[in-house]
């Protein structure tokens, strides 16, 4: 049988988790970055989606990831119905726990987070001065291994305590590549958050970390479509 949630509940999860991801590792970017170094930033992005897939996985699955929504809905893992309460719960959750890294780090004298709020970019934006091209190859390359990542330990028979540690160890080994060329995104409603905070540039260049990571994430559900088992009924996340 299809497991069936409630539309209101799933948008509340996605919120909790998404918001928990930003704090996590934004916030140790943005609070702690020069300290903790990339190692530390891709640990904290892992880490925050690790321990959130435990605390709601059992309500929405934590995808807490636009681009991680478009490829289950589109390897047919979630019912139409849900995708934008989904998305919804997402971008609130992403732009709240924003916002609580802003209102900390805003309790130092001289704090701006303009150009300052590990928000992705190319070219000037990019920590290495990686251009347009690369950014985009990166973003949708990993975006795609990161959701095959997904699409492959939430089948019913993956074993469900190993779930939460593969996610989380994907999306660690993808910010310790990428951090490097785009700050890595791979996550349009965290890229968002980012960039409302840090405006200016951030915000022009936006365009590129939400069309390149579901586009990502939409090659993955494609190549599991070609390659993977069978969607099975009890796969399928329905509304409730």
């Amino acid at each position: 049988m299809a497991t069936s949630h409630s539309p209101a509940r799933i948008a509340v999860a996605e919120g909790i988790g998404t918001a928990v991801l930003l704090m996590g590792g934004v916030g140790t970017a943005v609070l702690a970055g020069e300290a903790m170094g990339t190692l530390g930033i891709a640990l904290a992005f892992g880490l925050s989606l690790l321990v959130m897939a435990a605390t709601i996985g059992h309500v929405s699955g934590c995808h807490i990831n636009p681009a991680v929504t478009v490829g289950l809905y589109l390897a047919r893992k979630i019912d139409t119905a849900l995708l934008g309460w989904y998305l919804l719960g997402q971008v609130v959750g992403a732009l709240v726990g924003a916002g609580i890294v802003w209102l900390v780090a805003s309790g130092v004298d001289g704090f701006s987070s303009a150009g300052n709020f590990a928000a992705n970019g190319y070219g000037e934006l990019s920590p290495g001065g990686y251009g347009l091209v690369a950014v985009l190859v990166a973003e949708v390359a990993f975006t795609a291994l990161f959701v095959l990542v997904v699409l492959a330990t939430t089948r019913p028979t993956y074993p469900p305590s190993l779930g939460p540690l593969a996610a989380g160890l994907g999306l660690t080994l993808v910010h310790l590549a990428t951090i490097p060329v785009s700050n890595t995104s791979v996550n349009p409603a965290r890229s968002l958050a980012a960039a409302v905070f840090a405006g200016g540039d951030a915000l022009a260049q936006l365009w590129v970390f939400i069309l390149a990571p579901v586009v990502g994430g939409a090659l993955a559900a494609v190549l599991w479509r070609l390659l993977g088992p069978r969607v099975d009924d009890d796969e399928v996340v329905t509304a409730g």
